[in-house]
């Protein structure tokens, strides 16, 4: 019988955002499967190894403070199993400000692959709303 962990990906997708709200590039590293994609507004990127997941992350984490960012909501998650060990997280993502307004909006749309217990993100695709 799976346990919740391994039967779904959001309380790992939780675990990756509270991560990333910690501001520590090296945070979000053990959520990402060796090789991963990421594909935001900036361009296409291969994180083949711990040291590439955190190198991305320090460029998008040095932003933050100066757009004076406190923390990320997501209103609206949704979570597509593709297969036994795949899934999709995907929805909207809104940075605020520590009085709670908006500073960013924009899409996600994340692939997750379950090695062993452990959900991993095999790509990471942010977007600007349309």
């Amino acid at each position: 019988m799976a346990t919740h962990e391994t039967a779904e990906p959001l309380p790992t997708f939780k675990r990756y955002t509270q991560a990333f709200q910690s501001r520590d590039p090296r945070a979000p590293v053990e959520f990402f499967h060796e090789p991963a994609l990421m594909v935001n507004p900036e361009g296409v990127f291969v994180l083949g190894n711990p040291s590439a997941v955190e190198r991305a992350y320090t460029g998008v984490m040095a932003r933050l403070p100066d757009l004076g960012y406190a923390r990320s909501t997501f209103p609206d998650l949704h979570v597509r199993r593709l297969g036994d060990d795949l899934a999709a997280v995907s929805g909207s993502c809104v940075w605020e400000n520590a009085s709670g307004e908006a500073i960013r909006r924009f899409g996600l749309s994340y692939t997750f692959r379950r090695t062993g217990t452990a959900w991993k993100i095999v790509s990471a695709v942010i977007y600007d709303p349309v």
